[in-house]
């Protein structure tokens, strides 16, 4: 089974879908990134975090009906339990989510511009200008919006996205 760990839990996760989820729930849960996260954890083969993490996956992937058709609170295990995943693919293994750095850069330099916007617009008029204020924060948005995609398009070349 560890050969083939990947296809096994592919293969269970669409059966697991086919038999109990939806096409919608299948799309909001994202739940083809099982599929990605399986991947990227199969490739760490030193790491002992990851070796816990296939079981947890493991446990993920035969209870899917569960955490994704029934109460609230589970459907919200399940988002913690994934999230959990992530966060470990993201902090050890520098493994981001598809855009991480377009939104992230985007967010950052674009209140980096307002910032600018608003001082220049008090140093340059003594009072709120908003057509410098709304200007430089789109140029930072634009900027970052740049930076950030680049950086993405690295991490997919590398293989170090989902």
């Amino acid at each position: 089974m560890e050969e083939n760990w990947v296809d096994s839990i592919a293969n269970e996760i669409d059966e697991q879908i086919e038999r109990y989820i939806s096409v919608r729930d299948y799309r909001f849960y994202q739940i083809e990134k099982l599929k990605k996260i399986a991947k990227h954890l199969d490739k760490e083969k030193q790491c002992l975090d990851c070796k816990y993490a296939k079981k947890e996956l493991e446990s993920i992937v035969l209870s899917l009906d569960r955490l994704i058709n029934k109460s609230g609170v589970n459907k919200s295990e399940y988002e913690k339990r994934v999230e959990k995943l992530l966060e470990h693919l993201k902090s050890k293994h520098q493994v981001f989510q598809a855009y991480h750095f377009t939104y992230t850069y985007s967010a950052v330099f674009t209140l980096l511009g307002a910032v600018i916007g608003l001082l220049l617009s008090y140093s340059l008029f003594y009072r709120f200008h908003p057509t410098i204020f709304f200007l430089s924060a789109g140029v930072g948005m634009f900027i970052g919006n740049i930076l950030g995609s680049r950086k993405d398009s690295d991490c997919f070349r590398n293989g170090k996205q989902i």
